[in-house]
């Protein structure tokens, strides 16, 4: 049922909803913050610690462990040739999912995936939501990174699919502003009350509120001061936004405060461990110190000074030596394995051993050992990239995809006519990171043996066609193999395979 409002009942409405929206992000802003102090090594503990003169040496546990998972999905997602290749689904036609292909790699190729995947990394890293916004611009697709606190989603939302509406908070300039007046984007209202002549870089906050109608449709206003600037405009490409975890959160049972959005920061578990970890650092630290430069106990009478005292080799005068105590200073044994068991308990949370990030522990481990934590690891990190796979790399590509289906250039297509986008879906070029790629490898060169054996069964019986199915097999497994070894470019090595060859019968 659609509700028709005026246009101070929808300026209401749609401060409702930005509200609404901005009170469901406050409630997670404080554990978003904490997780990113713990990140940027800011912690008000060891600022009291400085202030004492004691120990604050921070130790950064967090930090590591996210830099190494980066760098594992930097080595997962851009060692092959593309991210994602395009494939046929539900009967479509291989001549436009080919042409298809060609196109998205040109455009891809015109954008620096990397440099827009960093930050989009460390956000699911860090708060567990990746949030991305990609719309056709310029005759060009874009994707731009959004911050975590800049967008805000219907809280009333059961999951993904369930949300009904967005909320982007945006800042432009005076110009850009009326820019888009020109362009026809914005309604034309004097908005000069709201600026300074001399300030021309001076940008201001409006609010994009994108609402979902009937029929899934998306239709987009604008809020700024009091003013509408657009009023439920719709849009042909849907929502831009695309977002995802490398975890769930758990919605706790009667939790009124749970939005659906957010997922689960992996770094959350291993907050309070870091924070044992570094009180417990300072303070063998300090025990260390006082077992070197112990306290001494001199009674005031005696005048002697603190110069005195800690200057080596000078001598202290008193006339009853007994009056000198040294303060006995604490026992530092067991100090170092509660450090072992708390480095142990951060790689059960994280699934990150030391040796991934490239220290010893405390005890000699075996090759063995260390080979287990890290396939352990590597386990822990294949089921993140799956998540983050299915709730934000697909999707991602599926708008890319679409976007360039509708507005790419012409001779990309060879004339196909592009009125309805045909079924496909995305492989996603990942499984190949540092931390499981020999075990990768492993398995697939012992699949080539089983396959090759195989191969020799089918010839010896005379079953010519399975023997070719054998060799198919090996081709998809060997570029598997290829960007696990270091070689790039691994389908311009199989071009061969376009030339058409007759499949000989049995």
């Amino acid at each position: 049922m659609k509700i028709k409002r005026t246009e101070d009942e929808k300026i209401t409405f749609l401060t409702q909803l930005i509200n609404e929206s901005k009170n469901g992000y406050e409630k997670y802003k404080t554990h978003f913050k904490e997780l990113q102090d713990a990140y940027l090594l800011e912690n008000k503990i060891i600022q009291k610690l400085k202030k004492k003169n004691k120990s604050s040496i921070f130790i950064p546990k967090i930090n590591a462990k996210v830099k190494y998972l980066i760098t594992s999905l930097n080595d997962v997602y851009f060692s092959s040739e593309r991210m994602a290749d395009i494939e046929t689904y539900i009967n479509s036609d291989d001549t436009i999912i080919e042409l298809w292909q060609n196109a998205i790699d040109f455009y891809s190729g015109k954008i620096n995936m990397f440099k827009i995947f960093q930050p989009l990394f460390l956000d699911v890293l860090l708060v567990g939501t990746s949030i991305a916004k990609v719309t056709w611009h310029k005759g060009m697709p874009r994707i731009e990174r959004v911050g975590i606190d800049s967008i805000y989603f219907d809280p009333n939302a059961l999951n993904n699919d369930d949300v009904g509406y967005i909320v982007n908070e945006i800042y432009l300039t005076y110009s850009q502003i009326k820019e888009r007046q020109k362009l026809g984007f914005y309604r034309k209202i004097e908005i000069e009350q709201h600026f300074e002549q001399n300030d021309e870089y001076k940008k201001v906050k409006l609010y994009d509120i994108y609402e979902k109608k009937e029929d899934d449709k998306w239709v987009v206003s604008t809020l700024f001061e009091n003013t509408l600037l657009r009023n439920e405009i719709p849009l042909r490409d849907g929502q831009p936004f695309v977002w995802g975890s490398m975890l769930p959160q758990l919605k706790k049972i009667d939790n009124d405060d749970y939005v659906s959005v957010y997922g689960e920061p992996i770094m959350a578990a291993a907050m309070p461990l870091q924070d044992e970890i570094n009180a417990t650092r300072n303070l063998l630290i300090d025990s260390v110190r006082s077992h070197i430069s112990p306290k001494i106990i001199i009674p005031k009478s005696m005048g002697v000074s603190r110069e005195d005292i800690e200057t080596l080799g000078k001598p202290i005068y008193s006339e009853d030596p007994r009056a000198v105590q040294i303060l006995p200073p604490p026992n530092i044994s067991s100090a170092g394995m509660n450090l072992q068991i708390l480095e142990t308990e951060l790689t059960e949370v994280t699934g990150i051993s030391p040796q991934n990030n490239g220290a010893q522990t405390a005890n000699n481990e075996t090759a063995t050992e260390i080979s287990i934590k890290a396939q352990e690891g590597g386990r822990r990190s294949a089921d993140y990239i799956r998540q983050y796979n299915e709730t934000f790399i697909e999707p991602l590509f599926d708008r890319f995809a679409m976007l360039v289906f509708k507005y790419g250039e012409d001779n990309f297509f060879q004339g196909y006519q592009r009125e309805d986008i045909p079924s496909f879906r995305f492989k996603i070029q990942t499984g190949t990171g540092a931390m499981n790629k020999e075990v990768r490898r492993a398995g697939i060169q012992a699949s080539m043996q089983v396959f090759a054996q195989l191969y020799q069964m089918y010839m010896s019986i005379g079953d010519t066609n399975s023997a070719y199915g054998i060799i198919s097999a090996s081709k998809e497994l060997t570029k598997e193999l290829l960007p696990i070894l270091g070689v790039k470019n691994v389908n311009s090595l199989f071009s061969f395979e376009n030339t058409e060859q007759e499949t000989p019968q049995g």
